[in-house]
This record gives structure tokens, sequence and C-alpha cells, in this order.
């Protein structure tokens, strides 16, 4: 290892790993594969043990592989292995399928960020000393060109409206935790919830509890039967109807 590197990435492919050696060319971190599809590295827990025996932070990774119930392996699997709040979980997966992971990630109290590898391109959104060639150049996920090769002007919104009152049902990805709510409601972070990785639904805000249609269902479901009137003096009434459509108070004293 050429002297100067302070990180290391390891997984189980590395077998003769001297961890003297890495201390004395002055690594201070490890990023070590945790996981990969819904199968936890087969070195993971030693080289934790390692990197705590030499004083080391410890950071971990995730390789994707498009698996079944593989974000909550991710979660549960790290926690199990020890990764401390503040460390950072990286994840190598194709851009799609990042948030469903990092989401809840962060509700763990972990940093996410995106595994990468060098495939010899240039890549940025503005510089002044930019080369004469690069393979990419200021381009974005939401810019292109069609198929005559003309430039999309109206490129399609990453960020689609979203119904702010009838949340999809869950998904992989989906997660309780704090958020900004992606509906538009306002009130900052806020306990909430999503239910597919993308879309955060805010539930506790600083404006009280937001409640949608599905909320009213169910709530109302409960009420049936079940509605109540005070008066004035205290008296409680309990509320009732017919067939006909008649309304009907009685004293809840009455009612055996």
């Amino acid at each position: 290892m050429d002297q100067g590197y302070n990180i290391v990435v390891l997984s189980e492919t590395q077998t003769d790993i001297d961890w003297d050696k890495l201390v004395t060319d002055g690594v201070q971190a490890v990023v070590i594969r945790l996981s990969h599809g819904i199968t936890q590295d087969t070195q993971a827990s030693n080289f934790i043990a390692k990197a705590k025996e030499k004083g080391m932070y410890i950071h971990g990774y995730h390789d994707y592989e498009a698996i079944d119930g593989e974000v909550t392996f991710s979660l549960e699997n790290a926690e199990t292995l020890g990764l401390t709040s503040g460390a950072f979980m990286f994840l190598n997966s194709p851009p799609d399928d990042v948030l469903g992971f990092t989401n809840n990630w962060l509700s763990a109290g972990w940093n996410a960020g995106v595994k990468g590898e060098s495939d010899d391109y240039y890549q940025w959104v503005v510089s002044d000393t930019e080369p004469d060639k690069g393979d990419l150049w200021q381009m974005d996920d939401i810019h292109g060109l069609d198929k005559t090769g003309d430039l999309v002007t109206e490129p399609k919104s990453n960020n689609p409206v979203v119904d702010p009152t009838n949340p999809n049902q869950p998904k992989e990805g989906a997660f309780v935790g704090y958020g900004i709510d992606s509906t538009g409601l306002r009130g900052g972070n806020a306990l909430g919830y999503s239910t597919n990785g993308t879309d955060f639904y805010s539930v506790i805000t600083p404006f009280g509890i937001i409640f949608r249609d599905n909320d009213a269902e169910r709530m109302s479901k409960l009420m049936t039967n079940k509605l109540k009137l005070q008066s004035p003096n205290g008296t409680v009434f309990i509320l009732s109807v017919n067939d006909d459509g008649e309304l009907k108070a009685m004293k809840e004293s009455d009612v055996t």
C-alpha cells in the first residue's frame, strides 16, 4: 500500500491482512463490507474486532443483489454487527434503489453514502479548468437527448407530485422515522413514515398531528355507535341513528 492512505476498504476477498502494517502505514479507518444481498460477509465480524483492537474508525458497506428483504437485512445485519451511530454506511447499487436503503440507514443513526468505482472518466457540474477531453461533462439524471439527438428541453421531473392524502401501500424500503414531508406540507423535519423508501409522509409536526384519508376511514369505523356528547351541566348522552335516519340521544346513565 502506498504511504499516505488513511482508509482501506475490506471484504472477505482479502484473506491475508497485516493489521500491524496498516497501522504503521497510517491507516486510521476501515470501510468493511457488512453484507451482500441477504448474506453477511464472512469476515465482517472478524474485521470489526481487529479494527477495534487497533483503534481504527469503523464504517460499513452493502453490495446490492436485488433480493427480496434486502433493505431490512442490511439494516438488521449492521445493527447486529454493532455499527455505531454516526458511522458511514455505503451502498453499491443502481441509482433507482438507493433511497429505500439510505432512508432506513439514516433512521438508524448512520450517515449514508454511495460506493463508487473509478471507470476512467471525468465527471463534474462546473469547472473553470476542465480538460480538453472528457467522457462525461455537465450531464445530470434528468436532462438528456431524444432519439434524434436533440436536447430534451423539458425533462421529466425527478420529483413527481405525491398525493398528500392517500399514501401508497407499503412495499420494500418502507420505514418509520424522521424526514421532510415530500407532499408539500410544511413543518421541517418531522416524525412520520414512508411506504416505499422515497415518499415521506409527516405525522407529528410543529403544527400538530397530521391525519389523512385512510386514517379517517379507520377512525370512523372505530367510532361507530360510540359517539357521545356532554351537556353544559356534565350529563353525557350517547348518540344513535335508526334506519330512517332519525338521530336519537340517550343518557349514558340510562343505558344498561
